[in-house]
């Protein structure tokens, strides 16, 4: 119907709307470290930094990374910046765009999934709750963050993997019997395929999806050949990426504190902070939380057999809580991959009420619509210290794009991120257990080109400064840094 395609277009705008905020701002506000990361990597490669298959970041270590190798996500989210800073310029509004496209093609992928599966006034309402989550909000049409990229990768996959069923009645007929329809059915299965590969290689635990895939073949009575359409190339794309990170020697660094904090899964304070702080606190947001509670109860009440695939991926979760519980708990944006089957249940719940009370359902959109806005504040508002970017103008203004620099304080690599210079921090070496020093006697051996120091820094000893100032020649001075030259 015409009405409802306007009224999803509205939504989508509201949406657009919703994510304007902190429109022409550099990376820097929630998360900043991961967001500068990803653009770091992303200029880097339009400056000819770094590769597809090598890309590089700001943040180099020693012994284990000296290039600087950034092997996290299979970074073809950083390519699609990369891409739009060659041809525009390297400007804020390139990934802000890509992100609102991104956002589009999430919301587009969700409304053929859920529509195909449970109809067009639950995919309307699905829609308008990933428009309006907190969450959402920020982490999926605002930051530059591969999750975006991956939630993208994902819904448009389930969509096409619904979307038109087996042009036969019979169970796997011949492509030439089964003509332009088996065609074009084999196609979606294809491309369903490598757009879940693209969403697991960006964000590997994704995988929690993997029964609703299991589920639709299964219902579809698939030969093994649809199997492999979505599977190889889900799993082939991850597969080699990962091994090629181990090809190249460089270990991926989020793997050795991420897959921690098992033993903080059965402490009830922890997964308090988890459940209650940050998923339906910041993530999903009260409202949405409310009624997906309500969509479970109805759902599990009815014996509603359509929702089986999206219980089955909630009941993933715990397992992928468990696994990587320390990244859930500190980082909100692990929530991404399964925000949208606690949204489609909130769809049900907001539903129900609209079936029976219109007044009512009309107030439940209205505080949806303000805790979204008023909740989603936490990450717009949360930006990094001025100095970080004060600092990173100066060290633009002052050294040269292709040198490199030890940065010296231990904080994140935000400001060698900023900054878009290569260089190691002071907290890549254990200095916790050592002297300030002989961290600094360490990193000497770099080939290096200057050693920075904010003047404000609380991170070295005035006498351990003073050593590196007698055997190093002072470059420059700036209102903010010390900037030595190596010899």
């Amino acid at each position: 119907m015409k009405k409802n395609k306007y009224l999803l277009v509205v939504i989508l705008l509201l949406g657009i709307l919703l994510r304007l905020r902190n429109w022409n701002l550099g990376p820097i506000d929630a998360h900043p470290m991961r967001q500068t990361d990803a653009e770091c990597v992303a200029y880097f490669m339009s400056q000819g930094i770094g590769s597809f298959l090598r890309p590089k970041a700001c943040l180099m270590r020693p012994v284990t990374n000296t290039e600087g190798y950034f092997f996290l996500e299979f970074p073809v989210y950083e390519v699609l910046i990369a891409t739009g800073y060659k041809i525009f310029g390297v400007k804020n509004v390139v990934f802000r765009v890509i992100n609102m496209f991104l956002y589009l093609i999430a919301s587009g992928g969700l409304y053929i999934f859920v529509k195909k599966i449970l109809g067009e006034k639950l995919a309307l309402a699905s829609v308008f709750l990933l428009t309006t989550a907190p969450g959402a909000i920020f982490f999926i049409g605002h930051a530059i963050h591969p999750d975006v990229f991956a939630v993208a990768c994902m819904m448009l996959s389930l969509g096409l993997l619904v979307k038109n069923p087996s042009p036969t009645p019979s169970l796997d007929p011949p492509l030439r019997r089964a003509g332009r329809a088996g065609v074009k059915y084999k196609l979606n299965k294809l491309i369903s395929g490598l757009l879940l590969g693209l969403s697991v290689a960006t964000r590997p635990f994704g995988l929690i999806v993997a029964p609703v895939y299991i589920y639709f073949l299964l219902k579809e009575k698939r030969k093994i050949v649809d199997w492999l359409l979505i599977f190889l190339p889900g799993m082939g794309i991850y597969g080699c990426w990962r091994w090629w990170i181990g090809r190249s020697g460089i270990s991926a660094d989020w793997e050795n504190w991420v897959l921690t904090g098992q033993n903080k899964f059965f402490d009830f304070n922890y997964m308090k902070i988890l459940i209650w702080k940050n998923i339906s606190g910041e993530v999903v947001g009260r409202v949405i939380s409310g009624l997906a509670v309500l969509g479970l109860i109805i759902s599990i009440f009815k014996k509603d057999k359509k929702m089986l695939p999206i219980i089955l991926w909630l009941l993933m979760v715990p397992i992928y809580w468990y696994v990587a519980f320390e990244g859930n708990l500190i980082h909100q944006y692990y929530a991404d991959i399964y925000l949208v089957p606690v949204l489609i249940l909130a769809s049900v719940g907001l539903i129900f009420i609209w079936d029976k009370s219109r007044i009512l359902a009309l107030v439940a959109l209205i505080l949806i619509i303000y805790n979204g806005y008023r909740t989603s504040d936490y990450f717009f508002k949360d930006i990094v210290y001025p100095e970080k970017i004060k600092y990173s103008a100066e060290i633009r203004e002052n050294i040269e794009p292709d040198k490199k620099i030890i940065y010296m304080v231990k904080s994140d690599p935000v400001t060698l991120s900023l900054s878009h210079r290569q260089g190691w921090m002071l907290g890549e070496w254990p200095v916790d257990v050592a002297p300030t020093i002989w961290a600094f006697m360490e990193m000497r051996h770099s080939n290096f080109d200057y050693i920075v120091e904010p003047k404000n820094s609380m991170d070295m000893k005035r006498e351990d400064a003073a050593i590196i100032e007698q055997n190093y020649p002072l470059f420059r001075e700036t209102e903010s840094l010390r900037i030595l030259k190596n010899k």
